[in-house]
């Protein structure tokens, strides 16, 4: 969420959640949700004695646009990377004369667990009940099964009420028009528009570098640059989110139990963050638990194979060997290429049934590591394995 009132202050916060497949939903299917995530919004602001919001169709279109620049590069956002933009500035080329504008921007499983989760956030239920807003348009995009991104963008008509028609949108131009140049502004329908990439006085800018450290195995700059935004803004969750990987990526699980379980006390149903807090569990040697966290995860997203392979490592150091087969099984039903289930099943096809584990020692022989997948960009924990330290 971002916010830009009269002195020109900014707000930020991010809402979480996994990304696994691929699937696209019809336009058709998008456009209904969008105007589900609508009625939603304003059945929320009756109940709160507010006037409801009037949809706008072009904010709409800007909304839609951003959803779809996000979900193509599974990083939730208000910059755009496609264009070089800000929030204001999207929506300042459109609309440059609206006294206030705001924009929360947020993934979730579907419209009502997105709806919940912003409600529960305060700096996104406040854009969503400020009474001096008047127009709304709302966007969403799809890229699997599991994930829609949201874009909300909440604007105060002009003195005389109404909007007027847009000058422009951001993107009548072509992607790398408003590249940063020596001078960076750019002339858009009589308008100038000044570019660039978030600055260091931004959270974002540090998440964004912290990622690309994280890409490259650099795990100590790449913490150094989370707890940087953090600093800059504690409630900044993508950072939280980000810190507490590499947190369980360095070995260090019990430092990022705190954050993650943070996160999931906002959002309990932050199913990226249980997958991560599974695996935290799972470093721990914290079985029971990680089992609990995996069979949630499960629930929702019954063909994620991440979570069945590491629902099969915490049942089968509970000696829970014939469920620790059949959930290896379950995830190359899912997913027949992941590796590590196909030696989880070789082990505990092959290795016989009397090992026991003792709390606080790793089994003989094995090692426990986190290990991670990135996909376009997006950091997304994908494999947490046990791997022994034999050759098969």
């Amino acid at each position: 969420m971002r916010f830009r009132g009269a002195g020109g202050a900014l707000i930020w916060a991010i809402l979480l959640a996994p990304c696994v497949a691929n699937a696209q939903d019809t336009l058709a299917d998008l456009g209904e949700l969008s105007r589900q995530a609508f009625e939603l919004l304003n059945a929320s602001r009756a109940e709160a004695d507010l006037a409801p919001l009037r949809w706008d169709p072009s904010l709409s279109r800007l909304a839609v646009r951003h959803s779809r620049d996000q979900a193509n590069r599974r990083r939730v956002s208000h910059h755009s990377y496609e264009f070089g933009l800000s929030t204001e500035r999207r929506i300042h080329i459109s609309f440059p004369h609206v006294p206030r504008l705001a924009e929360n921007v947020a993934r979730n499983r579907s419209v009502e667990s997105l709806h919940e989760a912003l409600l529960r956030s305060p700096g996104h239920r406040r854009n969503r009940m400020d009474p001096e807003f008047t127009h709304v348009g709302i966007g969403l995009a799809r890229v699997d099964p599991y994930v829609l991104y949201l874009t909300e963008i909440f604007v105060t008509a002009p003195p005389h009420g109404t909007l007027d028609q847009p000058v422009a949108f951001y993107f009548d131009a072509a992607p790398g028009s408003y590249e940063q140049r020596d001078d960076p502004r750019v002339e858009l329908a009589g308008q100038t528009i000044i570019v660039g990439p978030p600055g260091p006085d931004d959270p974002e800018h540090w998440t964004v570098i912290g990622i690309n450290a994280y890409e490259s195995g650099e795990l100590a700059a790449a913490e150094e640059a989370f707890r940087t935004a953090l600093a800059l803004d504690p409630g900044y969750f993508f950072a939280q989110y980000n810190l507490a990987r590499v947190l369980v990526d360095s070995g260090a699980a019990a430092a990022a139990v705190g954050l993650l379980d943070e996160l999931l006390e906002r959002d309990p149903g932050d199913l990226t963050a249980l997958v991560t807090r599974g695996n935290a569990a799972l470093l721990l040697e914290d079985f029971a638990a990680a089992e609990g966290y995996f069979r949630t995860v499960l629930s929702e997203r019954p063909a994620d194979a991440v979570s069945w392979y590491g629902l099969g490592l915490a049942l089968e150091y509970q000696d829970r060997r014939a469920d620790a087969e059949a959930a290896y099984r379950q995830a190359l039903r899912a997913d027949p290429t992941l590796r590590a289930a196909q030696v989880g099943l070789g082990r505990v096809m092959r290795e016989p049934s009397s090992r026991h584990h003792t709390p606080g020692l790793l089994p003989s022989g094995y090692t426990l590591h986190a290990s991670y997948r990135l996909a376009a960009g997006q950091a997304t924990a994908t494999l947490c394995r046990w791997e022994s330290a034999k050759r098969y």
